[in-house]
Parts: C-alpha cells; sequence; structure tokens
C-alpha cells in the first residue's frame, strides 16, 4: 500500500529519475534487492526529495535493517514540509512498523491538510487510542466533533477518555455512539464491558438487552450478557444466555466454562447443560475440557460410572488440569472407594497447592480412612490457607472502599 502512495507522489513530479521509479516499482511487487539499489542511486542524485527516503524507509523496513529504515523514516519527515500526501505515506510506514504515536502525529497532521478524506480524523485518533496516549486522541476527537457530530468518533472518544480514567465521560460517549449508529454491534458490547469492569453490571445488562433488538443472535452480545447475569448472581438468567451461545455458536468455549462452574445453580436446566456437555465431548472426543464438563455433570446428575468415565479420560489427555482429578475424587467419594478419592484429591492438592477446598475433602476421606494424623494436618492446611484467603478478600475490599471515598 505505502507503494502505490510513492508512485503517486512519483506522478506529481514527473522530472524524478528513472533510478527512482525503478525502485519504487521494485518495492511494489517486493524484489527488495533491486528496489534498494534503485533507491539508494536515486537518493545520491536528489536527496532532498522525501518519497525517495520514503521508499527507502519501506525497504530496509523489510529487509530486516531497522536502524537504516527509522533514519530513512526521519529523513522524509523533515523534507515532508508538511506534503499531505508525504505524511499519509508516512503514517502507513509507522502503523505498519509498529510506531502507532509518530503514525498518530504524521495521520493527523495529514488530517489537518485534506478536505477530501473523511475518514482521516477517526484513523488518526484510533492511532492515539493503540498507542495508548488517550490525551491526544481526546483533543483531536474534539476537534473533529466541532466539525461533524460521528459516531465512530464519539466511539473513539469514549476509549480514550476509559483508558484515561474518566469512566463518566466514556459512558456518555460510548451512548451518544449507539445513538447516532445504533446497528454497530461493537459499540454494545465495547460499552457493556467497560460497565461491568467499572461493577455497573445493571446498566450493562440494559445495554446489551437494547442490542439485542437489533442484534438477535449475536453470539458476542449473548455472551456478555450472560457474565453481566453471573456477576449480579442472576443465574437462571445467566445460565439460559449462555445455553442460548450455544445454540447460536457452539464453537465458542467460554460457555461452557462458565455454566461447569456453575452447575449447582443450573436447577431445572441441568439436562439442558448436560446436553450441552454431550455435544461438546462428542465433537471433541480427544479434548480434556470437554470430557471434564460433561462428566462434572454426569457426576452432579449422579451417574457416577459414566462420569468417572469421562474424567479418568480427561486425566489421561491433560495430567496438569488439578480439576479432573479433583472431581473425580468427588465421584470415587460418593462411591465410597475413600481410598480412591484419597489418591485423586492429593493428586489435586499436588496441582493445586493453595486452594483450600482441595485439602478440606482430602482430610475427610483421611478421616474415613481412619488416617488421623493425615486428617490434622490437612484440616490445619485447609484452616491456614482458608483464613489466608478471607484476610486477602478483606484487604482487596478494603482497598475498593478506599478508592471509592477518595472519587468522592
Amino acid at each position: 500500500m505505502l507503494a502505490v502512495w510513492l508512485i503517486m507522489l512519483l506522478a506529481q513530479s514527473p522530472s524524478f529519475e528513472a533510478a527512482l521509479r525503478a525502485g519504487l516499482e521494485a518495492l511494489e511487487r517486493n524484489d527488495l534487492a533491486v528496489a534498494r539499489v534503485s533507491l539508494e542511486s536515486a537518493a545520491k542524485m536528489r536527496p532532498d526529495q522525501p518519497q525517495v527516503w520514503l521508499g527507502l524507509a519501506q525497504t530496509y523496513w523489510k529487509l530486516h535493517e531497522s536502524k537504516l529504515a527509522e533514519s530513512a523514516a526521519v529523513k522524509a519527515e523533515q523534507l515532508a514540509s508538511g506534503n499531505p500526501v508525504v505524511l499519509r505515506a508516512l503514517s502507513i510506514f509507522y502503523s505498519e512498523t509498529g510506531k502507532y504515536e509518530k503514525a498518530a502525529e504524521c495521520a493527523a497532521g495529514y488530517a489537518s491538510k485534506t478536505q477530501g478524506d473523511a475518514g482521516a480524523y477517526v484513523r488518526a485518533i484510533q492511532l492515539y487510542v493503540q498507542a495508548g496516549k488517550p490525551k491526544p486522541a481526546i483533543d483531536l476527537a474534539r476537534a473533529a466533533l466541532a466539525a461533524e457530530n460521528r459516531a465512530d468518533v464519539r466511539y473513539l472518544l469514549g476509549k480514550a477518555y476509559e483508558m484515561d480514567g474518566r469512566p463518566v465521560e466514556a459512558f456518555r460517549e460510548m451512548h451518544a455512539a449507539i445513538k447516532l449508529n445504533p446497528y454497530e454491534e461493537s459499540y454494545y458490547f465495547e460499552l457493556a464491558r467497560d460497565l461491568l469492569k467499572h461493577n455497573s453490571a445493571q446498566e450493562a445488562i440494559q445495554v446489551l438487552e437494547d442490542g439485542k433488538k437489533i442484534f438477535a443472535r449475536s453470539a458476542q452480545m449473548e455472551l456478555t450478557l450472560g457474565v453481566a447475569y453471573y456477576s449480579m448472581r442472576r443465574f437462571p438468567d445467566a445460565v439460559e444466555a449462555f445455553l442460548r451461545v450455544i445454540r447460536i455458536d457452539p464453537g465458542v468455549e467460554q460457555p461452557y466454562v462458565f455454566l461447569g462452574r456453575m452447575l449447582e445453580q443450573t436447577e431445572g436446566k441441568l439436562p439442558d447443560v448436560t446436553s450441552a456437555f454431550a455435544a461438546l465431548a462428542k465433537a471433541n472426543p480427544e479434548n480434556y475440557t470437554a470430557n471434564f464438563l460433561y462428566g462434572k455433570a454426569l457426576a452432579f446428575g449422579g451417574k457416577r460410572d459414566e462420569a468417572e468415565a469421562l474424567l479418568r479420560k480427561s486425566i489421561a489427555e491433560n495430567a496438569a488440569f488439578w480439576e479432573s482429578p479433583f472431581e473425580l475424587g468427588g465421584v470415587l467419594e460418593a462411591k465410597r472407594d475413600f481410598a480412591g478419592a484419597a489418591r485423586e484429591f492429593a493428586r489435586a492438592a499436588e496441582l493445586n497447592p493453595k486452594n483450600p477446598g482441595v485439602h478440606y475433602r482430602l482430610a475427610r476421606v483421611y478421616d474415613r480412612l481412619g488416617k488421623a494424623d493425615e486428617a490434622k494436618a490437612e484440616h490445619a492446611l485447609h484452616e491456614r490457607l482458608t483464613q489466608e484467603e478471607n484476610a486477602f478478600i478483606r484487604r482487596q475490599a478494603g482497598g475498593m472502599e478506599r478508592l471509592a471515598g477518595e472519587s468522592k
């Protein structure tokens, strides 16, 4: 793409030597050896031409000579003298090389000097956001909105405000973007995600429910809605949302994982959840997660023999996944195979030693086996880890309260 812009520059300067044209055309067809020789020759003859250095910057970058590429780009920028075509080409180059702030600066310069490119400011703002520079993005977006009230600029301004730690302004701009263009799905999703991040789940649900009126079969929107319901402990609604995701797109992994975590809250939907896990396991017979989830659901429904087989298969497929032996331990304990349960709980404890629940279950089966010393040790470990976990939760809650107080 950059080479095309350079050839446009060449067309504006018919006095350019054949060497420059040959170099740019070689760059366009990715013949880098010819491009380098021709462009270096042109640079010696006319070092005052920015397009020569732009072509060399691209050529050097493709040849993995980053220092030479950067030096050539700097020379092109110094010689540009505000030429909008050069600035656009520089923006493309810096974007391709991952220097997004420089790309944004050049894109903003290009936008200020051109009237025919409606998306010029949008690209510049996007690049500032991509560079992690919200303040210039905010300034540029405000200037662009003064000229034209656009949904995409409102959306980017919202992202910049969120990045700058100003969520109230971010939510305002995101809502404005949706109002201007209610048919852009990503606006609903991004706003809902930010609302969830700021513990505004009810508002997120309203945004997503509004979005569903237009995007009735959006797996992403349903998934985010399920997460919002889950965060509010509206478990029946969350279960139904996750099941809808699976019906829309069975290949999305997250709803299965969430459903696996909340089997106790599935209530009358357990047969539907189990069927979904069965279909997943059938489609992915060698996938440890699929077999684990199906086995866990069968165990929860009391089908212990089938559950045991699937959980053992999951362990064989991934011996490092602690939840499979933990669930298998529960199945064996329910079947009164306490020795087998102890082995599996011990394996889970070895894989996840900081989980207090694992040690509690292991202590309980040791009690059943009459292993008093081992049970006592596991009970003590469970108590210590539980205290540490509760202390951590209290510290986190205290920190959130302090932040809330400071923001008032």
